[in-house]
């Protein structure tokens, strides 16, 4: 490139070297005629006075070369090819240091349209194609956006509080500050403006679980504490020298432990996964293996009680989905249990697991009460056809729920039957835990129910991958255990 250059400067200089020849030489020519009109000299001194003055003129011209000529132009040009390249150099490494921000970061001209974002930031967004869009329609964030044109016209930074709106919900933190030339002052009247993004959604789910986790192990944890105290109370009484009443009161002492420790046990579980709801897991896993590997889980607890379960998978359904595996068993091991407490006594259940919508709880199609999104919603928000999505369906034959509770079912200690829940040693906290699960997985869960016609919990995800290759047309048991 800087070669091209040169020899173009050297041509360039040649060409004008040509032209002051010719201007010489006519001007030259011009004066001595009119000094020898004037004059009256002889004409061939005149003229051989001219030839002389032009060959020296060429002698000059010859024996300097334009490389010469070209030298201070071509100096010139080489110092403002090394600031241009040193300054391409800068903004190289300043695009490398945004591309490699763990956090995302925009630069917005005057008018709000995105020059730059980092992946990051394409990630926050949900879209690869940001750059060349205005900000607001890529972040929902119309506070920022406002902070970045006053930041464009007053030149002071700013820090902006706001939540992203979706599935999850995320708190973030934005810092939108005027881009500065060289010399400090801002690039224009009309400057562009970076916007950086802190998400501060763990460090605001962190102080929210704190606050959470007091209150409702203080409230959860009132009752077995005090009965505790009251049967130690008594041992230490009257039936101190009570060998029977003694066996009675620590076999109740022993349950009430066991239920803090499983209240305790899922509460922390449930601040885990609300820790990381807003982090989309990596892993590719295949459901119907995790649902499988569930009811192998199972199976001392269904010979137990007499329960049966069957788990049919679709003929070449597309299981492979990205998730957290421990997180998806411990989804499908929560509803397999809440089934076998209220799914009659022996609990019937059914697991399937298939591509499209999850089937009704009748034959006919017709559905029962439902509660959260449908098929056809979770797959328009994911932008993808319903075909596209795999469902892990668990399904009971018993009482059925009534249709103003199920709405609240996922809330956090919500029972049907406190006494009956209580007795069968659940926290009230399996399906809120179930929910978040989902959440994170930006899948959806349902739940559909008919009086006297048994329940459905219905969890949804995004397939991933091609779909495995079919054997038959027909659905076969892939467990059934008695």
């Amino acid at each position: 490139m800087q070669e091209e250059i040169a020899t173009m400067i050297r041509k360039t200089a040649s060409q004008v070297r040509a032209r002051d020849f010719l201007w010489a030489a006519g001007i030259s020519a011009g004066v001595g005629g009119v000094t020898l009109i004037g004059t009256g000299a002889d004409w061939r001194i005149g003229l051989f006075t001219w030839f002389a003055f032009l060959a020296a003129l060429a002698v000059r011209y010859r024996f300097s070369s334009g490389r010469a000529w070209a030298q201070p132009v071509q100096r010139a040009v080489e110092i403002e090819l090394g600031a241009q390249t040193a300054e391409l150099a800068n903004l190289r490494i300043a695009r490398g240091v945004a591309q490699a921000l763990p956090e995302p970061l925009f630069i917005l001209d005057a008018d709000g349209i995105i020059e730059h974002a980092n992946p990051a930031a394409e990630e926050l967004a949900g879209s690869k194609q940001v750059e060349g869009r205005h900000f607001a329609s890529v972040l929902r964030a119309p506070d920022v956006f406002e902070a970045a044109e006053v930041v464009s016209h007053s030149h002071e930074a700013m820090t902006v509080d706001f939540v992203t709106t979706g599935s999850v919900e995320r708190s973030c933190r934005a810092f939108v500050a005027p881009l500065r030339t060289d010399d400090g002052a801002a690039s224009g009247a009309r400057s562009r403006s970076l916007v950086f993004i802190r998400d501060l959604t763990s460090e605001r789910r962190l102080e929210q679980m704190r606050a959470d986790f007091i209150a409702s192990a203080s409230h959860e944890l009132r009752t077995p504490l005090a009965s505790l105290l009251g049967f130690i109370e008594t041992l230490r009484g009257h039936a101190r020298a009570d060998p029977d009443a003694q066996e009675k009161f620590l076999s109740i002492m022993q349950s009430q432990a066991e239920r803090m420790q499983r209240l305790v046990a899922d509460l922390m579980s449930l601040s885990r996964i609300e820790l990381n709801e807003h982090v989309p897991p990596k892993t590719l896993v295949r459901l119907d293996e995790i649902a499988g590997d569930v009811v192998d889980s199972f199976e001392p607890l269904f010979e137990q009680g007499g329960s049966i379960v069957d788990l049919m998978i679709e003929d070449g359904v597309n299981a492979r989905i990205v998730g957290d595996r421990d997180e998806i068993f411990q989804a499908i091991q929560n509803l397999l249990d809440n089934a076998v407490k209220y799914g009659g006594d022996p609990a019937l259940i059914k697991a399937r697991i298939g591509n499209g919508p999850a089937p009704a709880l009748t034959a006919e199609g017709e559905p029962g009460y439902r509660a959260g999104d449908s098929a056809a919603q979770i797959a328009a928000r994911l932008g993808m056809s319903v075909n596209d999505l795999v469902y892990v369906q668990i399904r009971d034959f018993g009482p059925g729920i009534e249709r103003s509770v199920l709405p609240r079912l996922t809330e956090r200690f919500y029972r049907v039957n406190v006494e009956r829940s209580r007795k069968s040693g659940g926290t009230g906290l399996g399906l809120a835990i179930v929910k978040h699960i989902m959440n994170r997985h930006q899948g959806g869960f349902q739940i559909e129910s008919r009086l006297a016609g048994g329940t459905a919990f219905n969890c949804y995800f995004a397939t991933s991958g091609a779909p495995a290759s079919a054997q038959t047309d027909e659905l076969a048991p892939a467990h059934e255990l008695r």
